[in-house]
């Protein structure tokens, strides 16, 4: 193994930008990912960028791309919005699905 791996990518120690709370989904420094605790604005907190989460949104169908806005909540609108990740499943009678986070520019 090479001697400069440092970790397999999947969770990161990042500085929080703003309030992070744990299971919410986030765009931090251009990452995709889903606080593993809550943090306070510049405090560090552990982000996992990869795996299904389950989130909450309506009218969700398998195979769905799913965008993050500005505020941090998941849509089904493209427009002037980041890739998240792609649905799973599709939204169920609780109003949840399952998203597979995706890494985007």
């Amino acid at each position: 193994m090479a001697n400069n791996f440092v970790n397999r990518g999947e969770v990161l120690t990042l500085t929080a930008a703003d309030v992070r709370i744990s299971g919410n989904p986030y765009r931090e420094y251009s990452f995709n990912g889903v606080a593993l605790i809550d943090a306070a604005q510049n405090e560090a907190f552990t982000f996992q960028l990869r795996g299904v989460f389950e989130f909450a949104l309506a009218s969700v169908t398998v195979g769905a791309l799913i965008y993050i806005d500005s505020n941090n909540d998941i849509t089904l609108t493209s427009t002037d919005n980041d890739l998240y990740g792609r649905a799973v499943t599709a939204t169920d009678a609780d109003g949840n699905f399952h998203c597979l986070i995706l890494q985007s520019e």
